[in-house]
């Protein structure tokens, strides 16, 4: 059984009532889903707030969730909605700031010009951690995530754009663009 067979047998027995197959799921992508909310907040304690409401929302949703896209793609679009959620709220309350349009801006990075992140690169600056929560949070919100699923938790484009609901060419050229920028965002702190 793959593991995304046996997270969604997993979701199906926690519905059911089995607490254990909660733990087992929590256990499973806790991690992963945690660095996603810090690398997408500007503060850790609204992220740790953010992610206890997520597994809230999934403890909530148990009765009615269906294995039509894989339980991590289910589980991050919940994180993915709620931090949406969380910032057009904020934005409401801090109306005076005007929202960016991401995809303009990624056009002044040229995707030539910079080559992508490689897994090495990203395990390395996991060590500079400071740095690249910075560098992270200058990046528009929809190339950090896409940067953040594809590098921090192990995405797939196609599963990313489930997350994300949107095309695999939007998704990679997100990649493309999030991955230059940051390295260039990164090249002026060093």
């Amino acid at each position: 059984m793959s593991h995304e067979q046996e997270d969604e047998y997993l979701m199906l027995a926690y519905a059911r009532g089995d607490a254990e197959a909660f733990d087992r799921l929590y256990a499973r992508h806790g991690q992963p889903l945690y660095r996603f909310v810090k690398r997408s907040c500007a503060s850790e304690a609204l992220a740790h707030e953010l992610y206890q409401d997520i597994w809230m929302r999934v403890i909530h949703a148990r009765k009615t969730y269906s294995p039509e896209a894989p339980f991590r793609a289910w589980l991050f679009r919940i994180a993915r909605n709620r931090l949406t959620d969380h910032y057009r709220q904020q934005s409401r309350i801090d109306s005076h700031e005007t929202a960016e349009d991401p995809d303009a801006m990624a056009s002044q990075v040229s995707p030539l010009t910079s080559t992508p992140l490689s897994p090495e690169v990203v395990a390395s600056l996991g060590q500079e951690s400071e740095v690249l929560e910075r560098a992270l949070q200058q990046l528009p919100a929809v190339q950090r995530e896409a940067v953040l699923l594809r590098h921090m938790v192990g995405m797939s484009v196609k599963e990313i754009a489930e997350v994300m609901d949107q095309g695999a060419e939007t998704i990679k050229s997100r990649l493309r663009y999030g991955t230059a920028r940051l390295r260039l965002i990164l090249q002026e702190l060093a």
